[in-house]
């Protein structure tokens, strides 16, 4: 597919080499900005996630232009075009927050649809780019709890506590590879499918441009999707070895937070709580993130917080005397020199335990032997 003239693009307003410019001038570099807007939530509502929406808009657009000898010139025709849009993405809802957003959208998508060629390349993104990455991105999982429960839970009945440190590596590196090896499997296909779509009718300079906007899209959307997996890949590991071990967990002390993500906690005997976390490395942050604050451990009834680290090397005397300091405990491998070194020092001995006492300290702290 060819276009009869070139069309303003966001990129033309950057000072570029002339060869760069000639490239970003392509009409089709607006795929990648229109992907962009669709899926931008902060000001346009992240309007492209709707495959009804996007299946709508794509067929009221190309009945347009498939009966264009219906208008008088292409002026009138971008303009229905432009009142379908409208009417698509706001309709009734003249005062919520999303048609606020969408009228946005659509004030912002007018200044870049000039022509039929802008319709055209507007309805390729929605037809080609954004439904087919909406539904992989489904297919990609948002939990790698997936990949390391049933190896992992295996581990712990023939291991039992011993396997603590290796549970927690072990599951980052399941996590991690089945993940994104999922991720792999829907971008090649996804990559295949408008490779193809594009070898017949598109110049190969169009058929980069609108490849390499599929690629950073694409990009895009799984490193938001890894974000998420990040965070809830430690609370699983946790999760998961407290409830193989039937310990009960309660909710996180209202209005208290700390960077260091504590991922469960649970309740002493006496009525205070303890924090749990597993991680391979403590956060460079650290000191930034902590808190230093006994009082506020008082005022919520926080007891102490431990920390299991699987990699240890980089935990100083400084932040094993500081944090062990604030009521922090660090379950260390127990054939770590780490903590054999600490465990021998009058001023951090109280303050690292072998990893393999985890479970039996819980037992002793919620009264059950």
């Amino acid at each position: 597919m060819t276009m009869p003239r070139s069309r303003k693009s966001h990129a033309q307003q950057i000072p570029v080499a002339p060869y760069d410019l000639q490239l970003i001038s392509n009409p089709w570099d607006n795929v990648y900005w229109f992907s962009r807007m669709l899926i931008n939530t902060d000001k346009y509502g992240g309007i492209g996630t709707n495959n009804r929406l996007m299946g709508e808009l794509v067929s009221g657009l190309r009945a347009i232009i498939d009966n264009r000898n219906q208008f008088n010139d292409e002026k009138a025709l971008v303009l229905v075009a432009k009142e379908l849009i409208d009417r698509c993405l706001v309709g009734g809802r003249r005062d919520s927050k999303k048609s606020s957003q969408a009228k946005s959208f659509i004030l912002d998508l007018s200044n870049k649809i000039d022509g039929v060629d802008d319709l055209k390349v507007f309805i390729l993104t929605c037809e080609r780019i954004i439904i087919p990455i909406n539904n992989a991105i489904t297919l990609i999982p948002s939990d790698d709890r997936i990949f390391g429960e049933a190896i992992v839970t295996s581990l712990m009945k023939s291991k039992g506590t011993s396997a603590l440190a290796e549970i927690i590596n072990l599951w980052d590196d399941l996590g991690v590879k089945g993940c994104l090896s999922a991720e792999r499997i829907q971008v090649v296909k996804g990559f295949s499918e408008i490779k193809n779509y594009l070898s017949s009718g598109f110049k190969d300079d169009d058929a980069n441009i609108i490849l390499t906007a599929f690629c950073q899209e694409f990009e895009r959307r799984l490193g938001q999707k890894r974000k998420g997996r990040a965070g809830r890949g430690v609370e699983n590991v946790s999760s998961l070895i407290l409830e193989f071990f039937n310990i009960p967990t309660v909710d996180a002390p209202e209005h208290f937070t700390t960077g260091l993500e504590i991922d469960k906690w649970i309740r002493s005997k006496d009525g205070w709580i303890i924090g749990i976390s597993c991680k391979r490395t403590l956060r460079e942050r650290w000191k930034q993130a902590y808190t230093d604050n006994l009082d506020l451990l008082n005022r919520h009834k926080i007891k102490q917080l431990w920390h299991l680290i699987t990699y240890d090397s980089d935990l100083s005397d400084e932040k094993l005397t500081e944090m062990g300091s604030y009521r922090a405990i660090f379950y260390l491998p127990d054939s770590s020199p780490r903590f054999a070194s600490a465990s021998k020092h009058p001023g951090m001995s109280g303050y690292v335990r072998p990893m393999t006492r985890f479970i039996s300290d819980i037992m002793s702290e919620i009264g059950r032997q």
